[in-house]
């Protein structure tokens, strides 16, 4: 990184992409601030301006992934405003392409065999944003008559659950005829979870639910 970069506040902006990159290539277990500052070059004092230490770095850049997943969600609910069903089909469908598309990110953001944070208010807040906007698809959905009027959050964290559970068992490599590597049989495992799941909370009198 050079010094105009440094001095423009790009600091910290280099420094969760070395990050990134870093956790593509090594995981969590890897990464240490002073890795993160030789692959940004920078000084090896540099992060501290930042992050006070690695679990605020991982803090940070699982903050990132919600972020980045929460705006995955609001477009796909963005492109089918009319349609609550094929809104939720979607944001199934971005959950699992993203955590695919970064592995390792998505067992940072999820897997709680690293130190995060202690309130972490960034993080927290980043989290809620996703989570947030499956409810929110959700309400729209249960204004509309399509979803049953149970209360939203259980139906979230039902749905979250089903379609976590499907990201988790490829990431590990558990469901042997659908290699996480093979976008056409991942694309039709999505439809098959995101299908059944979607049945659960449609309302009764739904024409999907007949």
């Amino acid at each position: 990184m050079n010094k105009a970069a440094y001095h423009h506040g790009d600091l910290r902006t280099a420094l969760l992409e070395a990050a990134d990159t870093l956790l593509a290539e090594q995981g969590a277990a890897g990464l240490s601030l002073r890795a993160v500052a030789k692959r940004a070059g920078v000084s090896h004092t540099a992060p501290y301006r930042h992050f006070r230490d690695k679990a605020a770095l991982l803090s940070a850049l699982a903050a990132e992934g919600f972020r980045l997943l929460a705006e995955g969600l609001e477009a796909a609910a963005a492109r089918h405003v009319d349609d609550p069903a094929r809104q939720l089909k979607e944001a199934g469908r971005v959950y699992v392409t993203t955590a695919l598309a970064h592995p390792q990110r998505a067992r940072l953001m999820f897997g709680g065999n690293v130190a995060l944070s202690d309130h972490d208010p960034v993080y927290q807040a980043a989290g809620e944003r996703a989570f947030n906007g499956l409810q929110q698809i959700i309400h729209a959905g249960q204004a509309a008559g399509v979803f049953r009027d149970d209360p939203v959050r259980p139906l979230a964290l039902s749905l979250w659950s089903a379609v976590h559970g499907l990201v988790m068992l490829l990431l590990a490599e558990q469901i042997g005829d659908v290699p996480a590597g093979d976008p056409a049989r991942v694309a039709t495992m999505i439809s098959w979870v995101t299908e059944v799941t979607l049945s659960g909370v449609l309302h009764r009198d739904s024409p999907g639910n007949s």
